[in-house]
């Protein structure tokens, strides 16, 4: 049976700041190859509507 998901709690402080922080970082160039791998994987699946 399904459980609840508990909402995520709100970043705050020192926690928030360093995800922004990582947030603003470029992405390196693994990290694009990994995204536009997993994008192409995503554009094979097939949905039943």
């Amino acid at each position: 049976m399904a459980r609840v998901i508990e909402p995520t709690p709100t970043l705050k402080g020192l926690d928030a700041k360093k995800f922004v922080e990582k947030l603003e970082e470029k992405s390196t160039s693994e990290e694009i190859k990994s995204f536009k791998r997993a994008k192409e994987t995503f554009k094979k699946i097939k949905f039943v509507e």
